[in-house]
């Protein structure tokens, strides 16, 4: 698919493939073309984010009964995959039944970011109650997860339950319940020592021409400046407002220099000092820049870095490299990936709910 006027920019309401890809147990990680690979099985990472994308669609249309069915779905396998610890489990076979004890750190923190937002903006009264229950007991299990990467999603969890109005990506309902005050102390300690552990990790590694948490740009680059501008936003703690900022300027300048998102590869990823790898563009990367632009946005409303999360989404659309559609919104599918002059033609789970979360929340901000 190429891209066109037609495609461009175009508002995805279909929940169709997300729909095709849900069995009983959850989402199906991937597919052979639009297939669902049932083989592949079910994990967490991608049921916590159909979860998400769940919330988001029902906050932009309350009636989307199909909204509310994925995310029942989704929600029931969040609360099989709980442990007695605090943690959670994250591969699982078709059927449901775990693969594994402990999921890896990117599944836990994944699943906090997630409880986090649902704890106070979930659109349904019931999910609101699991995912207080789930964030609360997952608090300890946070000092284990060790990755940059996962700490942030754990950071921007905790900030959203603190601070809805101003650090979630779901708006909170109206009649959403006040947190516990022992509750909130306890996230705001969380918050605060996951914030200076970014922004101290910034600090020590950081130089003029490499302003950034280590040494390489790899995956899910966008979400570590913008777990320290949702902080931020929470608290009002200008110090990690302007190590974000700072580290999401020199992302942009490195992925999105002239009008067009190009996201760091995973043929190689991006090592200080070394080549910059520009395939595979994974949909996961869009998306997590489509948040970066927009949680800068949010926090010091300026106009440029709304346009800047616009043409991020916009990658989607075709307004990419390869001048190609990677999301289909007939069908609210995505494929998996941009290579060199073609696309990935498989749509599985993590592209797919990458590519709606995109959409909703450009949307959404576009609208306001």
């Amino acid at each position: 698919m190429t891209l066109s006027s037609a495609t461009l920019g175009r508002p995805v309401t279909s929940l169709a493939h997300l729909q095709a890809m849900m069995v009983p147990a959850g989402i199906v990680q991937f597919s052979r073309g639009r297939v669902p690979d049932i083989a592949s099985g079910t994990c967490l990472d991608d049921n916590v984010r159909a979860w998400l994308v769940a919330m988001l669609a029902l906050a932009a249309d309350p009636k989307r009964e199909i909204a509310r069915r994925i995310g029942d779905a989704a929600l029931a396998f969040v609360v099989r995959a709980r442990r007695s610890d605090g943690r959670f489990a994250n591969m699982a076979d078709i059927r449901g039944e775990f693969l594994e004890d402990i999921g890896s750190d990117d599944s836990i923190g994944r699943a906090i970011w997630v409880c986090g937002i649902g704890a106070r903006c979930a659109p349904v009264p019931e999910w609101r109650d699991t995912a207080v229950a789930a964030l609360e007991a997952a608090l300890p299990a946070i000092g284990l997860i060790g990755s940059h990467n996962s700490r942030s999603y754990a950071a921007l969890g905790v900030a959203a339950a603190l601070a809805p109005e101003a650090a979630s990506i779901v708006p909170p309902p109206r009649d959403a319940p006040e947190l516990a005050p022992a509750l909130r102390d306890r996230l705001a300690a969380t918050l605060a020592a996951l914030a200076d552990g970014l922004d101290g990790a910034y600090r020590a590694t950081a130089s003029a021409d490499w302003r950034w948490f280590n040494d390489a740009l790899t995956w899910g680059n966008g979400r570590l400046p913008e777990a320290l501008l949702r902080a931020a936003a929470a608290t009002g703690q200008r110090r990690w407002a302007d190590t974000g900022l700072r580290a999401l300027q020199f992302l942009g300048e490195v992925t999105q220099p002239d009008g067009t998102f190009v996201p760091i590869g995973n043929e190689g990823w991006y090592p200080r000092g070394g080549v910059r790898a520009k395939y595979d563009q994974q949909p996961i990367e869009a998306c997590a820049m489509v948040d970066a632009w927009l949680a800068a946005y949010r926090l010091t409303g300026d106009a440029p870095y709304l346009e800047r999360a616009r043409t991020a989404s916009e990658w989607f659309d075709g307004r990419n490299t390869e001048r190609i559609a990677v999301g289909t919104p007939e069908t609210g599918g995505c494929y998996d990936g941009l290579k060199r002059g073609l696309v990935n033609r498989n749509q599985g789970a993590e592209s797919t709910v990458s590519y709606l979360h995109s959409r909703f929340v450009i949307q959404r901000a576009l609208s306001e």
